[in-house]
């Protein structure tokens, strides 16, 4: 449903445009109108490096005040043709890593000029050219607060895959968090944590001017994929990322979560450049899961797991055997892009292609039998296929059109990821080998070895699972997504004079999905399975499209010799329509039936939704000297999920931002830059489309239709409003040639939106979201890097960021504690006040009394003395004495008999509340560097790291060795249980076990102990070596340039973890319009049945022609 308010509110953005020409028209009259261009006229030249002499390319060379532009070759060589005649005609060269510089040379009729440039390597990048939301370039030096800028061009021999590994590592501040281990699983992103207690905290994602889909969508509980990771890498240009509501206001509504610009590459003027790139690489899991481990409880089933395992094994004696080894192979990546790009004076062009295919390191084919159909079972396939096109057309002096169009078709089949008991790999760590028979339940014997594995050749359990379903029953599932992604815009703008360019774009953004599970007739092949063993099919359709309108005009003028002016006047619209459409299929008559339609029990459903979001915006920016500027500007925003009371909101910002190095009379070498700066403002998130509506839901029941209270409604619902203060400086140090930024800011978010239960008298049960809640942050960002040495025949630079980050919920507006995943209680996560989001609490053990400095106050919820223990196997509340305990241990017993003590510090007869730590690392960042070496050899590095009370929530290993039926599994536990089982064993033999068991019982009633632990870490993320050819070489095959490359991602991982992975996390990217995210904002740092992040080795050819 849209507001008619909403709809109107297109019309003021309309004549906002319309007053934008008039003014800008008025002024026109009086002004000087550029020079002639002159036929045959043309500059040309070198850019070089000062210091080694080395030609610099991809330089962008451009003739200021006009559209025109090149860029240098290999050789730094650039022609620019058809230039304006003059006596001054101004030249500027850019290249990231360098300091701006411009010349000014005469240009005569029919001649070619020449402007050669030496550029200075500069770690400060103050002139670097950026997009900030008014539709106008600016340089960084004016803005006054931060916008970080990743270019691509220094990353073509990184082993990066897409776009969410573009980001990562690449900026502090900017968070990207892998949802597992598996081939097309997605990430999510965070921007300085997060801005929303039950909205999405995805950042907004534009795609050349064009709001993008920034969701995901998986298929039968497998991994979410993520539709940022349809963007071809190897097309991007630049990202720019702003970081929350001081850098993103001018983007409005939902901005308070950051925004991520990506754009593409575009052609220039030249001849047709070709580059072609294939590479191909293996993928392995570290060896990070721990083997499964067991006991026989008699000789007779020693006997029989000695033969399934190949072993002699005696009574009570612990093995091991790695189950989940059993489902891995070595993957593979095949990869190849090609692209063209050039122009001529009035047409320039960007064209690409890239097929990818990834068939990842999990396999079935270990644990199936020879006669099943391999292309039948689970898998974890990619295909994709990506198209980019640009185009710009220059059809005057004073004009330019600009189209740009990216299309991916993708398929992806995965299996059930984290937390689902159906999973493969749940179940091979579920698996309890001395559980582990050929015995099916229908009485048959079939044991045989193919490739050295023991398989039931008829039904069995060769590798123990005891609940659920078996293993080999697991991989019978097909889960797979199809989809297309297509992203366009149309562009124009409009200079008619120097002082004003006028810009519009309109462009669309649209995801066809269709994810389908699927479990064949009589998949149960163990007989262990009763979820369906007849049968299901499931088929969901989603189809999101976003559409946007942007409209801008932007005034610059002198005011006076003191003063610049820019003024921006602006109007920008989007709606997002999603449709879904969901049928399912159950019990199908016999086999071969896959269609839904075949299960005796079938259901359908389908849902639709629109948001519409239009606002107005007006920025002024003043300018004293080329080295003082201001800032001042506001956004006004309307939107349909707003409740009808509320009206728009208004968004303000403010900024300044002083460079005293600018002024005249700086010498100082050693500081060689300043630039001091501050900003301020305001962005904020809508509800979800219908949380303002009172609803009704459908009743079926025999006697006919009904409907049933849903949800109360709230006229009144609003956004919540983040304000965020930042300030910075950023340094030049040793003549710019190292850089050191800090930055330091912080948030308020006001009017959070809180789910509060409302008396149910009403007959509404359902809990209604209100602006009830306020969440305060605040963090600083540091980031130092330079160039070390600088030869031509050697160079090093070097880098090193960090963010820390603190967030703490202020207020629940009296609403009571919010549980992460609802009542599932052995997820710890809470949002609470007076702590962080998501912070984690659980049961406490009795310590002993000695690690208090002072027990009477420090351990009110009791301890235990010298001679005492934590057991109380008598239950009379108190701690035993290690001799009552030892007469207790004179016989065998079982680890679940025995008895805890639970602290209760706080008196409230409550013992799982206790603080246990949270999820976000107080400080996370990376560092490296790159070394060449001649003109042939590069190798480049980074380290990325979190740290500083990072807590993950271990449930993989709690259940691993805790759960009676699930667990006990990893060989410590194996041991402790078979010790305290044995009737051999001696009572201080069982003494020493139970001991050791404090170290790993866990899971109700002592939910959270023992199952959150320490996280920190250092990973090797990316390491490339370089060989570029001699050009006598490329040259014999066609090239121009012919560059070689090795290079590993995730090579190695130090950390104290002891579980699966530090960066598992359980929930990937969700649908970003769905109004339920606190699960998907703070379930996070929680190893459940996860992999490892996979290590990927990579081949890669690069050349160009």
């Amino acid at each position: 449903m849209i507001r008619e308010s909403v709809r109107r509110s297109f019309r003021p953005a309309a004549a906002v445009a319309a007053v934008a020409l008039t003014v800008a028209s008025a002024r026109v009259v009086s002004a000087q109108q550029p020079a002639p261009r002159g036929s045959g006229s043309a500059i040309e030249g070198t850019v070089r490096d000062v210091a080694s002499g080395r030609p610099l390319a991809n330089a962008q060379v451009l003739i200021v005040n006009s559209t025109l532009g090149a860029a240098t070759n290999e050789n730094g060589t650039y022609r620019i043709a058809n230039v304006p005649v003059g006596p001054a005609v101004q030249v500027r060269v850019r290249l990231i890593g360098y300091g701006a510089q411009s010349k000014t040379v005469a240009v005569t009729l029919g001649q070619t000029a020449r402007a050669d440039f030496d550029l200075q390597q500069s770690a400060l990048q103050l002139d670097q050219v950026v997009v900030t939301g008014t539709g106008a370039a600016v340089e960084t030096k004016k803005l006054g607060n931060t916008v970080a800028t990743i270019n691509t061009e220094d990353l073509k021999s990184a082993p990066i895959q897409n776009p969410s590994e573009l980001l990562a590592a690449r900026t502090p501040g900017v968070q990207v968090l892998p949802s597992g281990g598996t081939t097309g699983s997605g990430a999510r992103i965070r921007i300085r944590g997060n801005a929303s207690l039950s909205q999405s905290n995805n950042p907004v994602i534009y795609i050349d001017g064009v709001r993008a889909d920034n969701g995901g969508s998986s298929a039968g509980g497998a991994s979410n994929s993520s539709r940022l990771e349809d963007i071809d890498p190897s097309s991007i240009e630049r990202v720019e990322v702003l970081k929350g509501a001081a850098a993103a206001t001018l983007y409005g509504t939902e901005a308070s979560n950051g925004v991520i610009q990506i754009f593409t590459k575009k052609g220039s003027q030249g001849p047709a450049r070709w580059t072609v790139d294939l590479s191909r690489s293996a993928i392995t899991y570290p060896d990070r899961v721990a083997p499964n481990a067991g006991f026989a409880r008699n000789q007779a089933k020693a006997d029989t797991l000695g033969r399934i395992f190949g072993l002699t094994l005696q009574p009570f004696q612990p093995f091991e055997y790695n189950v989940t080894k059993q489902l891995w192979e070595t993957g593979f990546n095949n990869t190849a892009s090609a692209s063209v790009s050039g122009g001529a004076e009035k047409v320039n062009y960007f064209v690409s292609g890239r097929y990818e295919y990834e068939d990842g390191p999990f396999t079935s084919n270990k644990i199936a039998n020879p006669t099943d159909v391999k292309a039948d079972l689970a898998q974890d396939l990619l295909k994709r296929n990506q198209a980019t096109v640009s185009l710009n057309v220059l059809p005057t002096d004073k004009i330019t059109i600009g189209f740009q169009t990216h299309y991916t078709v993708f398929r992806l089949d995965g299996i059930q990821g984290q937390n689902s008991i159906y999973s493969p790999y749940a179940e091979s760590m579920y698996a309890k080998p001395d559980s582990a028979s050929c015995n099916g339940p229908d009485g048959k014997h079939s044991l045989d070895y193919i490739g050295g594995v023991a398989r039931c050749q008829l039904t069995g359990n060769p590798f123990g699972n005891s609940t659920f379903t078996s293993l080999r029953e697991s991989v019978q599932q097909q889960a797979y997504q199809d989809g297309t992604h297509y992203t366009g815009s149309l562009s124009a703008r409009w200079a008619p004079q120097e002082k004003l360019n006028l810009a519009a774009t309109v462009g669309l953004d649209n995801t066809d999905v269709r994810a389908v599970s699927y479990y064949p007739f009589g998949n149960n092949v163990d007989l262990i399975s009763t979820q369906a063993p007849l049968g299901t099919r499931s088929v969901n359709d989603l189809r999101t499209q976003n559409v946007t309108v942007d409209t801008k005009g932007n005034w610059t003028s002198r005011l006076g010799s003191a003063f610049e002016s820019q003024l921006t006047l602006g109007a920008q619209g989007y709606m997002v329509t999603q449709k879904s459409e969901n049928g399912s299929g159950r019990d199908f008559p016999g086999p071969g039936l896959a269609v839904t339609g075949a299960g005796a029990t079938q259901s359908s459903s389908e849902g639709y939704i629109r948001v519409v979001n239009a606002g107005y915006f007006a920025q002024e920016q003043l300018g004293f000297h080329n080295w003082i500027f201001g800032t001042v500007g506001a956004r006004y925003d309307y939107n349909s999920a707003f409740g009808e009371s509320a009206g728009g909101v208004l968004y303000p910002k403010l900024s300044v931002s002083v460079v005293p190095s600018d002024r005249g009379g700086w010498n100082w070498t050693t500081l060689s830059s300043l630039r001091l700066r501050a900003a301020i403002g305001k962005s904020g998130r809508q509800p979800g489309a219908f949380d303002k509506f009172t609803t009704y839901a459908p009743l079926n029941a025999s006697t006919g239709s009904g409907l049933v209270p849903d949800n109360l409604g709230n006229p009144d619902l609003k956004p919540e409003v983040t304000t965020e203060i930042e300030g910075g400086f950023e340094a030049g140090l040793f003549s710019n040639r190292a850089q050191l930024s800090a930055t330091y800011w912080t948030r308020t978010l006001k009017d959070a939106l809180i789910s509060k239960q409302f008396p149910v008298s009403g007959g509404f049960s359902s809990r209604q979201l209100t602006n009830i809640g306020r969440l305060d942050a605040h963090g600083i960002e540091l980031a130092l890097n330079g160039f070390v040495v600088n030869r031509a025949n050697f160079a090093v630079d070097l880098f090193a960021n960090g963010s820390y980050l603190s967030q703490k919920v202020v207020s629940l507006g009296g609403a009571p504690p919010i549980k992460v995943q609802g009542s599932y209680v052995r997820i710890r996560g809470f949002i609470k006040e007076g702590y962080t989001p998501g912070a984690l609490f659980g049961v406490k053990i009795f310590q002993p009394c000695s690690s208090y400095r002072n027990p009477a106050t420090d351990a009110k919820g009791g301890c235990y003395q010298a001679g005492e223990t934590p057991y109380d196997q008598n239950r009379d509340g108190k701690p035993d004495t290690e001799a009552q305990l030892r007469a207790v241990l004179a016989n065998p017993i079982n680890p679940t008999n025995l008895v805890l003590l639970r602290a209760d510090d706080d008196g409230n007869k409550l013992f799982d509340d206790h603080y246990q730590g949270k999820p976000f690392p107080d400080w996370q960042g990376a560092f490296g560097g790159n070394v060449r070496l001649g003109k042939a050899w590069r190798l480049a590095n980074v380290f990325e790291y979190k740290a500083g009370h990072y807590t993950i929530s271990d449930l993989t290993d709690s259940f691993r060795n805790a759960s009676p039926t699930l667990g006990r599994n990893r060989i410590e536990a194996a041991r402790v249980e078979a010790t305290l089982l044995n009737p051999a064993s001696t009572a201080d033999e069982r003494f020493a076990a139970a001991q050791q068991w404090l170290g790993l019982v866990a899971l109700s009633p002592y939910d959270g102990y023992n199952q959150n632990k320490p996280g920190d870490f250092v990973r090797w993320r990316e390491v490339s070596l370089t060989y570029t050819t001699p050009h006598a070489f490329a040259s014999k095959i066609g090239a121009r340039e012919l560059s070689l490359v090795a290079a590993a991602r995730n090579l190695v991982l130090w950390t104290r973890y002891p579980g699966t992975d530090p960066e598992v996390n359980y929930n990937g990217t969700s649908n970003s319009l769905s109004s339920a995210q606190t699960d998907n904002n703070f379930y996070e740092a929680s190893d459940v049945f996860g992999l490892p992040i996979p290590r990927r080795f990579t081949f890669s050819a690069r050349l160009a022609f």
